[in-house]
């Protein structure tokens, strides 16, 4: 059978479309060929078009060819997410069908297995905008603040509540990003901030004991060992803390401790163990300390 389009010279071909005109070769759309029939009577149908489907969520291909992958697509976990996607925010729904709402996240599919998804962000910035960032209240301690995005401050501390594994990084002054400690658990205690079942997996035990192990302390809560209140004596920065810390999401060990509000910070004695560039200073400044989890 022809499907039309008039006569023609038997045997000749034609590139063919019938999706959108917006939507070729766009996404996993591409257009086919068509052939005349013998009696030159019209084109047969277009052979070999892919046209708009709905997403189906477990490829990295733009299937509707709208040039966003996997658009409106939910997951129950990064590790969940196609591989082959780059890193990116993606919506999880943590129990299906039940009540809770979908949530933006942002998951990293490719680092050590890949599966991570950003519980806290913090990012070096000249205009000072990040010391401020890091006063959260303890009633705000579950909370999400800000946007998920490397680039960006970002804290979401709900997801303590299913991450099992853990993974901090940095990345130094001069633009090098390493892995400085790996860590376990089993969730949170709600009240403390205090991790259950905690695990040092690998890297730097004094990372491990101070911003994972030991306590956690707001401006208007001390839960961490230290005889005062490690966010008080730390420009109000919300955190994880021992006896006070070896990395600072949001201040200085140096006066002035706010250090012109520019956020994260590490000793430079660990960092010159770690292998990480420094600025001269006993607590060097640090373009980015990312906490990581999976589950």
């Amino acid at each position: 059978a022809s499907s039309g389009g008039g006569p023609c010279e038997p045997g000749t071909q034609d590139g063919c479309y019938s999706g959108g005109r917006d939507t070729l070769n766009r996404g996993a759309c591409r257009g086919g060929v068509r052939t005349c029939d013998e009696d030159g009577n019209g084109y047969g149908p277009c052979v070999g078009e892919v046209v708009p489907a709905s997403e189906r969520c477990d490829t990295a291909e733009d299937e509707d060819c709208d040039g966003v992958i996997n658009q409106g697509c939910t997951y129950a976990r990064c590790a969940e997410v196609p591989r082959g996607l780059p890193s990116g925010v993606v919506l999880l729904d943590l129990d299906g069908a039940g009540p809770e709402p979908e949530f933006p996240v942002y998951c990293d599919p490719t680092t050590d297995g890949g599966g991570w998804a950003l519980v806290y962000n913090s990012v070096g910035s000249d205009a000072g905008a990040t010391l401020p960032f890091w006063n959260i209240p303890y009633a705000e301690r579950l909370a999400t603040r800000g946007e998920p995005a490397i680039s960006q401050n970002y804290y979401r501390g709900s997801l303590y509540f299913v991450g099992r594994e853990y993974r901090d990084e940095i990345e130094d002054i001069a633009g090098t990003v390493k892995t400085v400690m790996r860590a376990a658990a089993g969730g949170i205690d709600s009240a403390t901030m205090k991790l259950l079942r905690p695990e040092h997996v690998s890297g730097n035990a004094d990372i491990y004991v101070s911003q994972f192990l030991s306590g956690w302390s707001s401006q208007d809560h001390d839960g961490d060992p230290d005889p005062g209140n490690c966010a008080l004596q730390n420009q109000n920065v919300t955190q994880h803390y021992a006896q006070c810390w070896e990395y600072n999401l949001g201040a200085d060990g140096d006066e002035p401790r706010d250090d012109g509000g520019w956020g994260p910070h590490l000793g430079t004695h660990l960092a010159e163990r770690l292998g990480l560039a420094s600025d001269d200073t006993r607590f060097t400044r640090v373009r980015r300390i990312s906490r990581w989890t999976r589950w």
